[in-house]
This record gives structure tokens, C-alpha cells and sequence, in this order.
């Protein structure tokens, strides 16, 4: 059997994932009015997309890929790494594999800076 390697946004066949990106997922919705869509990934927009999660078939249940865009780099070691998209936009990734990662201050400030970055 194959397991296929695929990036989705569909967390339905992974119980814990899916139990993150819950978190995530009302964490976001509490900031204010935001559009969600699920493709190849799950993300979250206001005048601009702000938030992406996914997570791999091949990859165990538990294990969410985030990005984040802000206008700004910030450096923290929590993230996975940091990349720089244009001279305005910085992309940062987290791999979250704990609801204790979500419910960390540095997290929710994070996801809270992309909301506001994207409503400017």
C-alpha cells in the first residue's frame, strides 16, 4: 500500500491534527471576521490571506504545518523558519505538534499580528 504524500487542508482522517486545527481555527475566528477556505491548504484572509495550515498524507496524525504572513520578520525560536517574500511580506512557519504550542502566548501573538497585518 501507498500512502500518498499530498499537502491538504482536509484534517478530517487525522483525530488529533484535526483537534489542533480546531484550536487554531476558533482561536482565529475570535479575532474578528476573516474568510476561510480549504484547497490544497486551509487559510484565513481579510484583505489578504494571512494564514495557511496543511499537513501531509504521508505525515502521522498530530503534526500540523502553519504559516503566517506579516509585514515584518520576527525572530523567535519557536519558529521553524522565517522567509522573507517580498520587501514587505515575511512568511513564518511553525510546525505544531502540541495544543499546548497553540495555546502559548507567542503563538496567539503571532497568528493575532497576521490577522491585523491582513486587515491594514
Amino acid at each position: 500500500m501507498t500512502i500518498e504524500n499530498k499537502m491538504t487542508g482536509d484534517f478530517r482522517s487525522k483525530p488529533k491534527t484535526m483537534e489542533m486545527a480546531e484550536k487554531i481555527i476558533t482561536f482565529t475566528k475570535g479575532l474578528g471576521p476573516s474568510r476561510q477556505e480549504i484547497k490544497g491548504q486551509m487559510t484565513f484572509a481579510g484583505k489578504r490571506k494571512f494564514l495557511w495550515m496543511w499537513t501531509y498524507g504521508g505525515t502521522g496524525d498530530g503534526t500540523l504545518y502553519l504559516t503566517v504572513c506579516l509585514d515584518r520578520e520576527v525572530k523567535d525560536p519557536h519558529f521553524h523558519y522565517v522567509k522573507q517574500t517580498s520587501p514587505t511580506r515575511w512568511n513564518h512557519h511553525v510546525v505544531v505538534k502540541s495544543l499546548d504550542q497553540i495555546e502559548s502566548p507567542w503563538f496567539k501573538d503571532l497568528v493575532k499580528a497576521g490577522y491585523d497585518f491582513a486587515n491594514k
